[in-house]
C-alpha cells in the first residue's frame, strides 16, 4: 500500500525524497519523524485522519496530498470496515519508519 499510494512523493523510505517530490508547491512531509514531532509518540489517530480525510492546516502539511479515504473507498472490497484495515496497515507501516532517538550520553 506504502509503494502503490504514498512513495512518489514520499519516497521509498518515507523521508519525503520521492520522486515526485521536486513537482509539489510543499515538499512532502519527512514520515520518519512524525513520533520525534509528537513528543516521542507516534500520533496513530493523527495519522489516521490525514489518510482518510486530509491535510485540514497547512501547519500540518500540505493539502496538495490526497485525501486517501475517498480513494480507498472507489477500490473493490470497499466497505467501511476494508477501508479501516488499508488505513491500519498504512499506518502500522508508518510506525516502522520512526527514526530511533538517539540515547544521550
Amino acid at each position: 500500500m506504502y509503494r502503490a499510494y504514498c512513495a512518489a512523493c514520499h519516497g521509498k523510505t518515507g523521508e519525503g525524497n520521492g520522486p515526485a517530490a521536486a513537482a509539489l508547491k510543499t515538499p512532502p512531509a519527512n514520515l520518519t519523524t512524525l513520533a520525534q514531532r509528537h513528543g516521542g509518540k507516534f500520533p496513530v489517530g493523527y495519522v489516521r485522519r490525514v489518510l482518510e480525510f486530509g491535510v485540514r492546516t497547512p501547519a500540518h502539511g500540505s493539502p496538495e496530498m490526497p485525501i486517501w479515504g475517498a480513494l480507498f473507498y472507489s477500490l473493490p472490497g470497499n466497505s467501511r470496515a476494508q477501508v479501516r484495515i488499508r488505513i491500519s496497515h498504512l499506518i502500522d507501516y508508518l510506525e516502522t519508519l520512526q527514526k530511533k532517538e538517539k540515547k544521550r550520553k
